[in-house]
């Protein structure tokens, strides 16, 4: 039924970054039992799932057990993360089969010099089975800013592009810069809020995505990480009867007629950036 299911095993994270908007739900990591619940949930309607939503996953003391549990239901994982805490997690990611694609924020604010140094030599000891995605921002008219192009020169030096990949990777948004190696560059978007008064059209939250808030609250997408849409709790319903509830089938009618009708979904401008 869905392309991808993101599930926010944690709303913690260990940085601040600008970028990101603040969270009001209480601050948990989400158990064990919990997760296995949601994944016989969601087993049947999608095959893949994105351990993010907010947070940093790779902060859950439980993250291995939860890889492994992913691989016990036949999905594959997601994970997108700001890379801090990867060299050291990196060998229990190895016989991981069930890890799919990492995509790590290059654009997050930390502070070590050896940042992008430490994430680029310990991508090289995962499986090549694993996807990496390099993930940065940039400017409205598609430009990239000092930050930014500082990042790419360091990947251009530490993979030795050659001139064919180094033209596309200034001027393209996608580029594959080794056999599972890609670089990603997007306008950096606001996070929805219900104070703007914006019209987004056509979304496809419900239709290909939905997400799941680390205390089992659903909403139409990763964009509410605040839960105000909620549409039930998988801990203390069936994801199917959610499903059939009348505020999801009236959201997903709305965006199939491009007319929202949640507020938070009306002031959403991510589909324009």
């Amino acid at each position: 039924m869905f392309k991808k299911i993101y599930i926010e095993i944690t709303n913690n994270c260990n940085l601040q970054c600008s970028f990101c908007s603040p969270v009001t739900k209480p601050r948990h990591f989400m158990t064990i039992s919990e997760f296995e619940h949601i994944l016989a949930e969601v087993a049947p309607k999608t095959d893949y799932i994105y351990l993010h939503v907010k947070g940093e996953p790779l902060l859950h003391p439980n993250l291995y057990d939860f890889l492994k549990l992913a691989e016990k239901y036949n999905l594959k994982v997601n994970l997108t993360t700001n890379g801090t805490l990867f060299p050291k997690l990196v060998n229990k990611f190895i016989d991981c089969k069930a890890l799919r694609k990492i995509n790590f924020s290059l654009h997050c604010e930390q502070s070590n010099p050896n940042y992008l140094t430490d994430i680029f030599t310990n991508v090289e000891k995962l499986s090549r089975d694993t996807t990496i995605i390099y993930r940065l921002w940039t400017l409205k008219d598609g430009k990239l800013d000092k930050k930014s192009t500082d990042i790419v020169e360091k990947i251009i030096l530490y993979y030795k592009l050659s001139p064919e990949i180094v033209e596309k990777l200034l001027t393209e948004k996608n580029t594959k810069i080794s056999s599972t190696i890609y670089v990603d560059k997007d306008n950096e978007f606001a996070w929805p809020s219900i104070t703007n008064n914006n019209t987004c059209g056509y979304c496809h939250a419900l239709k290909t995505h939905l997400a799941i808030l680390v205390d089992g609250t659903v909403v139409p997408c990763c964009l509410d990480s605040n839960g105000i849409i909620e549409l039930g709790n998988i801990c203390k319903e069936s994801l199917d009867t959610i499903i059939k509830t009348e505020r999801y089938q009236n959201l997903k009618k709305s965006f199939q007629d491009r007319k929202p009708c949640e507020k938070l979904c009306k002031s959403c401008t991510y589909k324009l950036k």
